[in-house]
């Protein structure tokens, strides 16, 4: 038995591109959802987080919803005035709600670099160019100063804490 091959009939040229071009687009859609197609949703969501489920929904709502268009579209049905329009306005403004859900998270994990130079930076002391280039070799006069200073913040303390514990006595 001969294979009995069908002739094609005639048609335009751009009509022929059109089909073909269709043709080849129809493949790529069946590749993309071929890996979808042979496992099950149930396993697939078991591994996905919520927000990730909710994309998956959408997505795969979105897709049938589409084919259905072009389904109209082919059917000679205006698919502008068809409750798919309203359905698919509506995954596309569930689709936004879950795109600012994504932004939210990642904007709450995300960390503003520069700032947190800055912060860093701030906290730490850093001599001045005098006292980098300080001659005597020891301390530094200002390094010598706020020695100083500290010793009697602490001094001026102590003598308050000794103040106020002789005022408690005589109480």
């Amino acid at each position: 038995m001969a294979a009995q091959v069908e002739e094609e009939p005639d048609l335009p040229e751009e009509v022929t591109e059109s089909l073909e071009t269709f043709h080849e687009a129809l493949g790529k859609v069946e590749d993309v959802f071929k890996p979808l197609l042979e496992t099950s949703v149930d396993d697939l969501k078991e591994k996905m987080n919520p927000l990730q489920t909710a994309k998956l929904d959408l997505v795969v709502a979105y897709a049938i919803n589409s084919m259905f268009w072009m389904y109209l579209t082919t059917q000679g049905i205006n698919p502008r005035q068809h409750p798919v329009k309203s359905e698919l306005d509506r995954i596309k403004k569930y689709m936004g709600k879950v795109k600012e859900a994504t932004e939210k998270k990642e904007a709450s994990v995300r960390i503003d670099k520069g700032a947190a130079k800055r912060f860093v930076k701030s906290a730490l002391w850093e001599p001045s160019e005098k006292e980098k280039t300080s001659d005597d070799g020891g301390e530094t006069s200002s390094h010598k100063e706020d020695s100083k200073n500290k010793s009697e913040k602490r001094k001026s303390e102590g003598k308050l804490a000794k103040s106020s514990e002789k005022k408690k006595r005589k109480r």
